[in-house]
């Protein structure tokens, strides 16, 4: 019996460097929510750390190692507070605003300029972009006035068209337009901010053109930055050249994280199949390049150990080439380890060693605790190692089934390996699948069941395509009559996985948009699923799993889509104005449940407006839209309704008489994504009226015919009233429509969208005086030349003693009518709400 225990006990697995990530990661969550000054935590950290040791003298072990775990708890706590909020006087996030202001500053080039590519021209797109050039910097230097001034911190800086004769480590002079990073405008937006700020990069820089960036001083030609620059420019060039020219930028993603060159419309298909991991350098490119590493070295090159250390170097040096992201560390320091463990003779794979690697990262950079990519990074592996038994399961120890084995004729023998190798692949990528799903559904409110099918399918093409990438950088550097052939290899094979996504992005029920579930259900979803591995006691058995997974997950879609338990005539009235930037989208939801959106569009990319406003909605809880109403035939007013087709049900698209009656390339794209969509086209004009339940919504403008005029002249002027209380909706409307609508009995209106984005065109003036409104809504951008025509218009309103709000000031604005009144809320800024009787 104590034989027994003894085997027992030394048969047991103990993960220290679990223990400690657990104690720094929940330090840095605790200063994240309940922040302290830094010394604070090392004061805590270090009394911590003197009461451990006479414990451990005592040998009061768990005393001691419960101070132990503290010290880290603390450490994490006042490193993760020291690199979210602690900041040089001189940073030049401090001297930048949200609003573009010119700055002009020197710095240092941290990188070599980074092509961007012109992203495809497309009807939809409002302002054509040409090609782009990206340097990360550190700032030395600002000028205020006839003098400079010390400054540090990084920045990110655009220039439009290719800038020439900069390299990384040259000290330059640039006069650009400069902001800070944009918190989220609308509920549910990504925060920009927040993301930029764990990078500590508070900064971002606008060159209009090429000459408004000088170089000072050159940089030494020694410099190791310059020296990985370098590679990068030149692989990608190689890239270029024997690549297909179609597939070339996504062949520089995958291979050295030159996700600028992608174009964001074109990541959407691997977005809503599963596959965006593609993209992202990964651990599964880490590992893909480090056994092909070790393969090439082991065919006799090197011995054992040299090809372990080569391997070993090698995936560092490609790590510091892809510029050291997380997921991308996690995986160099999981290869390090198991190199270094071969080197030693041991098993590195397990708890441990992702746990030494999770705080590499945490040290590295503490905010990507909060990132969906590492979490998910680091999800997976430690999938891989939980569920190792059920994935891989070890062969069987009968002697008589092996020996079955090999008398079978070797095509079944083939057939059984593969098949079982299929099964392992398909079945890894499902447990993966599952258990991330909590994450990928709150970060990106999608549901993928495709991700099952076509990561299986497309797992050869992706590691062919990388092998033939790398020998294009490689073999194709050094004997260039084989790069050619490697580039085909790489397109080939990048052609068909892109086909395939393609093809099953159009299966019906491939994928799912869908509000996210809350924080606290992924929380409680994760402890549980923790608290099963550590008790194995407490696992039920496998239907009972079942049962329980599918009862959570109906609760987070109830939770997800929640239903409005207050009678009709009790809910107000809801009109909500997204913030999309120079364009209009307007969300009407009515007591009886309807819900109508007018318009959603913006100037520039389509996916810019459908975003925000889909966010908005999903905050909402709303999957289905009754009517879609476009104003009028300008582009930034609609360019975002066919990706919402996508994305929501809607029940039928209203436009105006004259919509369609001159050919334009914008109109005719939005019409056939409404016919693809299927979704019932109808024309409304000025007389229509609905009545739902005690709320009232009209068209004022224009009439059956329209007017002589452009398409401004002729948008939808919505009237919608409810208790007492109405709210104009007017498009872009403009003389000689605006004439007609004046030209009518005055309209006391309480809630007015001003016309055109709030243009002086609008005759802001002439039309506060024939509505009278009391609230006022401009729906534009923040460029820094509209400035004192806004500040005009908003004195025209004023005047007439109306409040006005500006999107791109306040975010969202949200008014709620009922019997009590109008009340008002902003996302931004003015964010209290006011109630008007």
């Amino acid at each position: 019996m104590k034989a027994a225990a003894n085997q027992q006990s030394s048969a047991r697995v103990y993960h220290p460097l679990l223990l400690l990530l657990i104690a720094v990661a929940v330090g840095i969550a605790v200063d994240r929510w309940w922040p302290q000054p830094a010394l604070v935590w090392l004061g805590a950290g270090l009394g911590a750390l003197a009461l451990w040791l006479p414990l451990w003298l005592a040998r009061c072990e768990r005393l001691a190692s419960a101070c132990l775990l503290a010290a880290w708890l603390m450490t994490g706590a006042g490193w993760g507070h020291d690199q979210w909020n602690l900041f040089r006087e001189d940073e030049i996030g401090r001297m930048v605003r949200e609003e573009i202001r010119p700055i002009a500053v020197e710095a240092l080039a941290i990188t070599s300029p980074r092509w961007i590519p012109a992203p495809t021209a497309t009807a939809l797109r409002t302002i054509p972009k040409g090609d782009e050039t990206e340097v990360y910097l550190w700032i030395t230097a600002v000028r205020d006035g006839p003098t400079w001034r010390p400054a540090s911190g990084w920045a990110l800086m655009d220039v439009d068209g290719h800038l020439l004769g900069v390299r990384a480590g040259d000290r330059i002079r640039i006069m650009a337009l400069g902001s800070r990073p944009q918190l989220p405008l609308n509920p549910g937006d990504f925060n920009y901010a927040a993301y930029e700020r764990s990078r500590r990069l508070w900064c971002r820089l606008r060159g209009l053109f090429p000459d408004s960036v000088t170089v000072v001083e050159r940089g030494s030609p020694w410099s190791p930055r310059l020296a990985l620059s370098k590679i990068r420019q030149q692989g990608t060039a190689l890239l270029r050249r024997t690549v297909g020219p179609r597939r070339s930028t996504l062949a520089a993603a995958i291979l050295l994280g030159a996700r600028e060159q992608l174009d964001p419309e074109r990541n959407e298909g691997f977005l809503v199949t599963g596959t965006i991991h593609v993209l992202s350098i990964s651990g599964l490119h880490v590992g893909i390049l480090a056994w092909g590493f070790w393969a090439i070295l082991r065919t006799g090159l090197l011995p054992r150990r040299g090809a372990l250390v080569g391997a070993i170097f090698l995936t560092i040096a490609y790590a510091l080439l892809t510029d050291l992201q997380a997921p991308v560390l996690r995986a160099t320091v999981l290869v390090v380890a198991m190199c270094l463990a071969q080197l030693a003779g041991r098993i590195a794979l397990g708890f441990n060693t992702l746990a030494a690697a999770g705080l590499v990262v945490l040290a590295y950079q503490p905010a990507s605790l909060f990132m969906a990519g590492p979490q998910l990074s680091f999800l997976a592996v430690a999938v891989m190692i939980l569920f190792a038994p059920l994935i891989n399961p070890p062969p069987s120890a009968d002697p008589l089934d092996r020996l079955i084995r090999t008398t079978r004729p070797w095509p079944t023998r083939a057939a059984r390996f593969c098949g079982g190798y299929v099964w392992r692949l398909w079945l890894t990528g499902a447990v993966i699948w599952l258990i991330s799903l909590p994450i990928v559904w709150k970060q990106y409110n999608l549901i993928s069941p495709v991700a099952l099918f076509i990561n299986t399918l497309i797992w050869l093409p992706i590691t062919l395509a990388l092998y033939g990438g790398f020998a294009v950088l490689i073999v194709g550097a050094l004997v260039p009559p084989l790069g050619p052939i490697c580039g085909w290899v790489c397109d080939v094979n990048l052609a068909f996985m892109e086909g395939c996504i393609e093809f099953c992005r159009g299966w019906p029920g491939s994928y799912f948009w869908l509000p996210g579930p809350p924080t606290w259900w992924i929380a409680t979803f994760y402890a549980g699923l923790a608290l099963v591995c550590v008790l194995p006691a407490w696992r039920p058995r496998w239907y009972w799993s079942a049962g329980l997974l599918a009862a959570w997950t109906g609760a987070a879609l109830w939770l997800a889509v929640p239903l409005n338990a207050r009678r009709p005539d009790e809910r107000p009235l809801a009109c909500t104005f997204v913030s999309v930037g120079h364009g209009v989208c307007c969300l009407v939801e009515l007591p009886t449940g309807e819900t109508i959106l007018y318009d959603a569009g913006k100037l520039g990319s389509p996916l810019g407006a459908a975003r925000p406003a889909a966010s908005v909605l999903w905050s909402r809880g709303i999957t289905h839209l009754d009517a879609v109403i476009v104003s009028h035939g300008d582009s930034d007013h609609f360019n975002g309704v066919p990706e919402l087709l996508d994305r929501f049900s809607v029940g039928a698209v209203y436009v105006s008489p004259v919509m369609f009656e001159r050919p334009q390339p914008a109109v005719d794209e939005l019409r056939r994504a409404i016919e693809a969509a299927r979704v019932p086209l109808k024309a409304i004009h000025a007389g229509d009226r609905l009545d739902v339940g005690r709320t009232r919504l009209e068209v004022l403008h224009p009439p059956r015919k329209g007017v002589i005029g452009s398409d401004n002249a002729n948008s939808i002027l919505l009237l919608v009233e409810h208790a007492g209380r109405r709210v104009l909706l007017t498009g872009d409307l403009e003389s000689p429509g605006l004439e007609d609508v004046c030209a009518e009995d005055p309209l006391d209106c309480d809630i007015v969208m001003a016309p055109h984005h709030g243009s002086r065109r609008s005759d802001p003036a002439g039309f506060a005086l024939w509505s009278t409104p009391e609230l006022v809504v401009i729906s534009g951008g923040r460029n820094v030349e509209d400035i004192p025509d806004i500040e005009a218009v908003k004195d025209s309103y004023r005047a007439r003693g109306a409040e006005v709000f500006h999107t791109a000031e306040n975010g969202c604005i949200r008014f709620e009518i009922d019997r009590a009144g109008i009340r008002t809320t902003t996302f931004r800024r003015q964010a209290s709400a006011r109630a008007r009787p």
